[in-house]
């Protein structure tokens, strides 16, 4: 018979959440002993932090402290608030990305960030409290359908949405509202009618409202292979490959299937402009109440409450943003990435992660199996998988009787040259006149993507570029130069086209409020369903502008690149692209690489359905790699060039890289703290690493600050995050002047 008892441990390990780049590892307290049943990993606690209290999280505990006294935790604030790798991986992350341990420990906090303390004070004792967000009185109502057989009238649609996003089980009006904005009216009309319940808030538990529909899709080989593939990967990451249309979706739902079946979790990322009501209702249409949101157009009190589902195990599914990767599972065996390729998955404030690459870091380091789904892979991707990185599953054919749509180049230079000086290319307005006559429905699209101003010859489609960096180069019209973003080279504009003489040299660029309004001067029959920053900016702009789209009869989606994805209408047979070429010409050494996958994905809306699609691309550059790409449907026309090109200047993905950004709003400051701060890089590197700049920002003055950025190159696998980090602690920025550091950057905005 043993004599051993268990004794708790006296250490805890705690990350203080304080905002500073100085505090990178965690602080040692005593656990007194009226606490130590309640502390435990991944809880929130109170400690004394110098002359203050401070909210810390425990990431470890252990017997003996390598220090001499230790103050005692003061008060243990609740559970554990997140998962059980929280700590290892954000200790990574702050590693990998040159962020303070704090920042990163956020990642995994419940929504609204570091909760809120109180102290309370009854009969001489002093108690805390950790406050939750709270859900508003109208969005804490549940609302369930009892009358699944109702069809509201033809001009009711608001009400045929929330009917349908019902069918896959109770949601609260909250969510409805996110997803469709301003809901009341509908729901009390439905409600009145019967058709609906709407009750105080409560929580469903188990898989009651599960909807099973496998039978309902019978998988093609590939779409049988590739759930195989996924199956048989844990701690693997798997490049699923699928033109559009080929039935990722369905390879997503059968492999989260397997995961439930084997008691475990999955997080799905979807890019937030595609977190459409369509998208998530296929999940839950599938999966019903073990179905978790996160975005952010749900409020802070929602979002809280969707979390909450997670981390009580409620929800064993969670689809998101980017940010859902750290929703708080039990039991997490899968991450799915839908479309991969998306910069969005980029986060743009501290600790400026890649959710793509987050995640491959967890597989690596567990038993998760991460997809990453994708019609178009990021060169970062295809290269992994051809080093033998990560695995691959190809879906290589739509579902569709059609298969994919014809792709129709138009030389916009021939058209100008010709006469045509309008917007719409000839066969684009046959194409348009088309649409009309049949009463049908098409998608226009006008990229308008970047900010960057550019010079273009409407008669050869030439643009300058840096010689040095493989870029186009910026008009700054302070100063009136041509300026490279990367190394700082300058030149004065040309005021005729060096290549073909002519005086035709502008800036370029029109917007989609001109564009709709050419549309009904010639289509007065065609609606136009406008799409864009203006029209969507409310809560459920994004959703009523599909609703309004999939309502008509007869019309067209005009729009920017919230068009471009995640939509799949059967009924649209056209897809015209007002103008390739912005992407082009962005200094970016991913211009080329963007456009050809915005073209790809904006061209797979057409021909969904039973017709065939007709997709006209209109451009400049009718020769360009990525435009021909499209055209014939081959990758590698584009990404032969562009391996060659990368290689040989060294951008990822065969070096890696830093933008470090220094801002403020006294430019002597900022110019001299990013002269230093460069030498002090430039004295840190080893000889293989090269240094480049400080150079003004693309965008040198935002909201009346100045703005340099220095960038950095260096081998693959280099510990790049670890050193900028060091250099930064080491030479700290003068009051006034903020440093930015993004490690693999998407853009140098």
């Amino acid at each position: 018979m043993s004599n051993d008892r268990y004794i708790p441990p006296r250490v805890a390990h705690v990350v203080v959440d304080v905002r500073t780049r100085a505090l990178d590892a965690p602080f040692d307290y005593g656990i007194p002993p009226h606490l130590a049943s309640a502390v435990a990993i991944g809880c929130p606690v109170l400690v004394p932090l110098g002359g203050r209290r401070a909210v810390g999280f425990v990431v470890g505990l252990s017997d003996v402290s390598r220090y001499g006294d230790l103050k005692d935790i003061e008060a243990v604030l609740g559970e554990a608030l997140s998962r059980n790798d929280a700590f290892e991986l954000a200790r990574w992350i702050a590693d990998e990305y040159a962020a303070s341990l704090a920042d990163a420990m956020r990642l995994f906090l419940p929504p609204g960030g570091t909760p809120r303390v109180v102290r309370h004070e009854a009969d001489g004792v002093v108690s805390w409290e950790l406050v939750r967000p709270t859900v508003s009185a109208a969005e804490d109502r549940v609302v369930t359908l009892l009358d699944p057989a109702f069809e509201p009238l033809a001009t009711a649609h608001l009400q045929r949405s929330i009917l349908e996003a019902l069918r896959a089980g109770p949601v609260t009006s909250g969510e409805l509202a996110a997803e469709f904005g301003a809901v009341s009216a509908a729901l009390k009309a439905l409600e009145k009618r019967g058709v609906v319940e709407v009750t105080a808030r409560r929580r469903w538990r188990g898989d009651s409202g599960r909807v099973r529909e496998d039978a309902a899709h019978v998988l093609t080989a590939a779409q049988v292979k590739a759930v195989e593939r996924i199956g048989t990967s844990p701690g693997a990451v798997v490049m699923l490959e699928g033109v559009t249309g080929s039935g990722k979706t369905e390879v997503y739902l059968r492999a989260i299937d397997a995961m439930l079946a084997a008691g475990r979790d999955s997080i799905v990322l979807v890019p937030e402009i595609s977190l459409t009501p369509q998208t998530v209702g296929r999940f839950r249409a599938r999966f019903g109440s073990q179905v978790a949101v996160l975005h952010s157009r749900l409020s802070v009190g929602e979002r809280y409450d969707q979390w909450s589902l997670a981390a009580e195990g409620t929800a064993k599914v969670v689809v998101g943003a980017r940010s859902a990767l750290f929703a708080p599972v039990r039991n997490l065996g899968l991450v799915i990435i839908d479309e991969e390729h998306e910069p969005s998955y980029k986060q743009g404030s501290a600790p400026r992660y890649h959710a793509r690459d987050v995640a491959a870091h967890m597989a690596l380091t567990s038993d998760v199996t991460v997809v990453l789904g994708s019609a178009t892979p990021s060169l970062e991707a295809r290269v992994a998988v051809e080093e033998g990185l990560w695995r691959s599953a190809k879906l290589p054919h739509r579902v569709t009787t059609h298969g994919l749509p014809n792709v129709h180049v138009v030389d916009m230079g021939a058209e100008f040259a010709d006469g045509n000086r309008s917007m719409f290319s000839t066969p684009l307005g046959k194409a348009l006149d088309d649409v009309a006559a049949a009463s049908g429905k098409g998608v226009l699209f006008l990229n308008r993507r970047g900010f960057a101003s550019f010079l273009l010859c409407r008669e050869c489609g030439f643009v300058p570029h840096c010689p040095n960096c493989s870029v186009s180069l910026t008009y700054h019209e302070r100063g009136d130069r041509l300026v490279c973003h990367h190394c700082g080279h300058a030149e004065p504009p040309m005021h005729e086209c060096p290549r073909c003489k002519s005086p035709y040299l502008r800036k370029f660029g029109a917007g989609t409020q001109r564009v709709e309004d050419e549309i009904h001067a010639r289509w007065p029959s065609l609606p136009v369903v406008r799409m864009d920053a203006d029209t969507t900016s409310g809560k459920g702009g994004h959703e009523r502008a599909l609703v309004a789209f999939e309502d008509l009869k007869s019309g067209l989606l005009l729009g920017t690149q919230m068009v471009a994805k995640g939509l799949d209408y059967p009924e649209v047979t056209l897809v015209g692209v007002i103008n390739a070429d912005t992407t082009m010409h962005l200094p970016d050494f991913r211009a080329a690489e963007r456009t050809y996958q915005l073209l790809e994905q904006v061209s797979g809306r057409a021909g969904r359905g039973d017709d065939p699609g007709l997709v006209i691309v209109q451009t400049y550059w009718p020769d360009h790699p990525a435009v021909r790409a499209v055209a014939s449907g081959d990758a590698d026309v584009l990404y032969a060039e562009e391996r060659e090109v990368r290689a040989s200047v060294g951008w990822p993905p065969y070096r890696r890289l830093a933008n470090i950004m220094i801002s403020g709003e006294a430019e002597p400051a900022v110019r001299a703290h990013a002269d230093s701060l460069g030498e002090a890089l430039r004295g840190a590197v080893p000889d293989d690493w090269e240094v480049l700049g400080p150079t003004d920002a693309a965008l040198a003055r935002v909201k009346r600050a100045y703005r340099r950025h220095v960038v950095l190159k260096a081998p693959r696998g280099a510990g790049l995050g670890r050193l900028v980090r060091a250099v930064l602690a080491g030479h700290p920025a003068p009051p006034g002047v903020a440093v930015a550091p993004d490690i693999d950057p998407v853009d140098f905005g």
